[in-house]
């Protein structure tokens, strides 16, 4: 085997773990906007809920925008839906989140 061949190999596997830790990582953030969002729809749709999917959103938008990283359909609507984060964005997603049953096709 050559020196070349032998780092490649090596660096494949540094990448195969981090990528698997990576994705670990992003399976809890969705499964905490799910949460988040059930929340929102079923009793709690305040206004700090939707502070804190935008908290998640800056966050996940790095790895889509800035390092185009391969994000499942969910946190791509997710980071889309909750890209515009001003006053009347959260009062429009919340009424969105309880009264479409198919927001982020979570219905």
């Amino acid at each position: 085997m050559s020196v070349r061949y032998s780092i490649l190999i090596e660096q494949l596997a540094v990448f195969i773990s981090s990528r698997n830790q990576i994705d670990r990582i992003l399976h809890d953030y969705e499964t905490e906007i799910k949460k988040i969002v059930s929340e929102i729809k079923a009793y709690d749709s305040s206004v700090d809920n939707i502070y804190k999917l935008f908290r998640i959103q800056n966050g996940l938008s790095v790895l889509l925008y800035k390092y185009n990283y391969p994000l499942s359909d969910y946190l791509r609507d997710f980071i889309h839906e909750f890209d515009r984060q001003d006053e009347e964005s959260v009062f429009y997603l919340i009424k969105e989140i309880v009264e479409n049953k198919h927001f982020l096709n979570n219905g």
